[in-house]
């Protein structure tokens, strides 16, 4: 398989990396150049990833640094933004991973009776299948 063919799926999944950044920012009632003040990236670049946006009109194809620079920022674990992060790469990225399912993530959890992962006023019982992060109103995405 050439170096081309290995990449012809990349576009669907740059799309889907932008929708879903542009989402959690917004669910965080941030900017762009909010999200770059917190992130230490250029405004540029991040709108650059919501677009779908490389250089030469490739792409966006951010750094794995990148990523966890925007996740920590957002305070979402690195997997939501990655589209199907949680399961085998296919050749394109799967339209359903387009939903999001986002809840703050510094809440706590309460898993089958164990103690609390994270620290809240708000501890929550997460059921087996149940997503952990939701932001509420944009349909569900896979664990």
């Amino acid at each position: 398989m050439s170096h081309e063919e290995e990449w012809k799926g990349w576009p669907s999944f740059g799309l889907c990396l932008g929708r879903t950044l542009r989402a959690v920012r917004k669910k965080r009632g941030l900017t762009q150049d909010d999200l770059a003040a917190l992130t230490g990236l250029a405004r540029n670049t991040i709108s650059n990833i919501e677009r779908n946006l490389g250089n030469s009109d490739t792409p966006a194809d951010p750094q794995l640094s990148t990523l966890y620079r925007l996740a920590r920022a957002l305070d979402v674990p690195p997997a939501v933004l990655l589209p199907a992060g949680g399961e085998p790469v296919a050749d394109i990225c799967p339209p359903s991973d387009l939903g999001l399912h986002l809840e703050p993530f510094r809440d706590a959890y309460v898993l089958h009776g164990q103690l609390p992962r994270y620290e809240s006023e708000v501890a929550r019982e997460i059921r087996p299948g149940q997503p952990r992060h939701a932001i509420e109103g944009e349909g569900t995405a896979s664990e």
